[in-house]
């Protein structure tokens, strides 16, 4: 299986555990400040925290109350998941900004 199949069938499943309004906004909002606080690290420590903890707890709210599930990051220990991730916000901003951001 060649690494770009591997990721798009990574994407697909991450798809189908964030199919609920609620939790896609979530990890609209959650995913960003996770990466950003990845990228605030070496510079503001206490603003890193800060943006991990609120992105996790936005994660958390997103599959407890709204997908019932438990977040795909927790049951899959590979970074293309991460990479898959990225994606899916990256998708979900774009769907909402051209107006096809499905309800």
């Amino acid at each position: 299986m060649s690494l770009r199949q591997s990721f798009r069938e990574r994407l697909n499943y991450y798809r189908t555990q964030h199919r609920t309004v609620g939790c896609r906004l979530t990890h609209m909002i959650g995913i960003p400040l996770i990466a950003v606080s990845v990228l605030c690290l070496p510079f503001n420590l206490k603003r890193a925290v800060k943006y991990q903890g609120l992105g996790w707890i936005l994660q958390f709210i997103g599959h407890h109350y709204f997908e019932h599930n438990k977040p795909v990051l927790m049951e899959m220990k590979d970074p293309l998941t991460a990479v898959a991730a990225l994606r899916f916000v990256y998708d979900q901003w774009k769907d909402f900004f051209q107006g096809h951001f499905q309800r």
